[in-house]
């Protein structure tokens, strides 16, 4: 296998793949109108920057080691050993997949509550009104934090009305 930095090519694919992505969005993003581009533009940029902190870590240079150190106290006692996939980390990407689709069809303001309920209730073992509890007010502080404060439309979803 190829390898740049010391580091297999194909391990940079899924951050490679991301940081495109994100440079499609934010060029995207910068054609809306200032006040519909202010939360897409932050998530781009935050992205990008979270995203090129990935790639460095990724390399065999000192920065990456470093950088690896840094974020992963663990990883020095498993290098060099085969990490595949487990189930927990599977799940946990299933969650967000999950979060993204229903907020994609749904809009966000009703995917949350069903996520967090679902998350609190099964994931966290919590009761159906803790789950419910949390999850009300997690909606409702969204809610007012951009409807109210920042004033800013959240998406209603492919299915919603907008």
């Amino acid at each position: 296998m190829k390898r740049l930095l010391g580091t297999d090519v194909a391990t940079y694919g899924p951050p490679a793949f991301l940081f495109v992505f994100t440079v499609a969005y934010l060029i995207v993003a910068y054609g809306y109108s200032p006040a519909s581009r202010a939360f897409p533009v932050i998530v781009a940029w935050s992205m990008i920057v979270l995203v090129t902190i990935d790639l460095i870590s990724r390399t065999q240079t000192r920065a990456g080691r470093a950088l690896t150190r840094w974020l992963i106290p663990t990883a020095a006692t498993t290098a060099g050993h085969d990490n595949p996939l487990s189930r927990v980390e599977i799940i946990a990407v299933s969650w967000v997949a999950a979060l993204v689709a229903a907020m994609a069809l749904i809009g966000i303001l009703y995917a949350i509550p069903l996520f967090v309920f679902a998350s609190v209730r099964w994931r966290g073992q919590r009761s159906y009104a803790a789950s419910l509890a949390i999850a009300s007010i997690t909606t409702l502080l969204v809610w007012l934090l951009f409807t109210r404060v920042l004033r800013i439309e959240l998406y209603s979803g492919l299915l919603g009305s907008g």
